[in-house]
């Protein structure tokens, strides 16, 4: 008598994957939030805003468009999801030290991306 496997268990609703959301898709932030958000960036570069200046001067356009286009994506992914998925997904999948309260803040990261 052969054994049948086992069926997966159900994903949790809190799993970031089971809504869409893997690393493997946001490339770009996964780099961005492991070289310019990992556990020191307060004391390497004092804010977000500052980490992400540090990103624009060190980038090219090309990796910034990038990014920009997958914090945009991101953005609206989450805009009815709940913040605590945000978090899990930003800290657990993409590595980040970083750990966002809510949407707005993503989009205030866009904005600070985005400054010239």
């Amino acid at each position: 008598m052969s054994k049948r496997p086992k069926p997966s268990p159900p994903r949790d609703a809190a799993d970031p994957s089971s809504r869409g959301l893997r690393r493997e898709a946001f490339p770009a932030l996964r780099a961005f939030a492991r070289g310019y958000l990992h556990e020191d960036f307060t004391e390497v570069h004092g804010s977000i805003r500052q980490a992400a200046a540090a990103f624009r001067d060190d980038a090219s356009a090309d990796e910034r468009d990038r990014l920009v286009d997958e914090l945009e994506r991101l953005a609206e992914i989450l805009a009815s999801r709940p913040a605590r998925l945000l978090r899990q997904f930003v800290v657990e999948e993409l590595g980040s030290g970083w750990t966002p309260k809510s949407r707005d803040e993503i989009l205030e990261l866009l904005g600070a991306l985005r400054d010239r």
